[in-house]
C-alpha cells in the first residue's frame, strides 16, 4: 500500500530483515492504542523503553515520546496496539525497502521468481478478505529484482488496462542506489 506494487524488491527487504529493520523500515509510524480494546494489563507500560504509553482515563501513545520501537504492538495480548499506517511516509518508506533490499542481495548471485496470482489491492500481510483484482497473470523469475519488479507491474497493467499500482517511485530509487535496472527483455517460457 506504501510502495504501490510490492513484489520482489518487498518481499527481499521485508523476508530478509530481522525484526529491528522491519520497524526501521515503518520508523515514522508510531503506533495507535484502541482505548475499547485495552483491558488495562499495563503490559505496554512495563515493556515501553520510551515511556509513551499512557493509561489513564483514556488509554493512549504519547506521540511526542513514541519512538516507533513497535514493541508495545508485540506485547499487547488484547491486540489494543495497532500500527498506524497512514502516518508513514510513503516515499521514505519505499526507499528504505530498496535499501534493505540492495543490502541483502549484495555480492549474492540470487534468482527472483514473482508469482501475479490472485493479486489484491491491498499488502497481503493485511489480515483480511480482500477482493482480487488479477486471478492469474503468471510466473516471471529474473536474476534482476528491479527488472522484475517493473516487468511484472507491467504485465499487470496491460492485463488490467489501467494504472493499478504505482510504484514507479521506488524502483527509479532502486535503480538510482544500483539494486538492478529497469530494462529489461521478456522472454515467454
Amino acid at each position: 500500500m506504501l510502495t504501490g506494487f510490492a513484489g520482489a524488491i518487498k518481499q527481499l527487504s521485508m523476508g530478509c530483515a530481522a525484526r529491528a529493520g522491519k520497524l526501521a523500515m515503518h520508523s515514522h509510524s508510531k503506533p495507535i492504542l484502541n482505548p475499547l480494546k485495552c483491558k488495562r494489563c499495563m503490559t505496554c507500560i512495563k515493556n515501553c523503553p520510551a515511556e509513551a504509553c499512557i493509561i489513564s482515563t483514556i488509554p493512549h501513545i504519547d506521540g511526542k515520546k513514541c519512538i516507533g520501537c513497535a514493541k508495545c504492538i508485540a506485547v499487547c495480548p488484547y491486540d489494543a496496539v495497532s500500527p498506524n499506517w497512514i502516518s508513514t511516509l510513503p516515499g521514505e518508506f519505499a526507499e528504505k525497502l530498496a535499501e534493505y533490499a540492495y543490502c541483502a542481495q549484495k555480492g549474492k548471485k540470487i534468482i527472483y521468481v514473482n508469482f501475479i496470482l490472485n493479486v489484491t489491492p491491498e499488502c497481503d500481510c493485511m489480515n483480511k478478505t480482500q477482493k482480487i483484482i488479477a486471478a492469474d497473470i503468471g510466473i516471471m523469475a529474473s536474476s534482476d529484482a528491479v527488472a522484475l519488479d517493473k516487468a511484472s507491474l507491467e504485465m499487470l497493467r496491460a492485463r488490467e488496462k489501467k494504472k493499478v499500482f504505482g510504484g514507479e517511485k521506488m524502483l527509479e530509487y532502486a535503480e538510482k542506489i544500483g539494486l538492478g535496472t529497469q530494462k529489461y527483455e521478456m522472454i515467454e517460457l
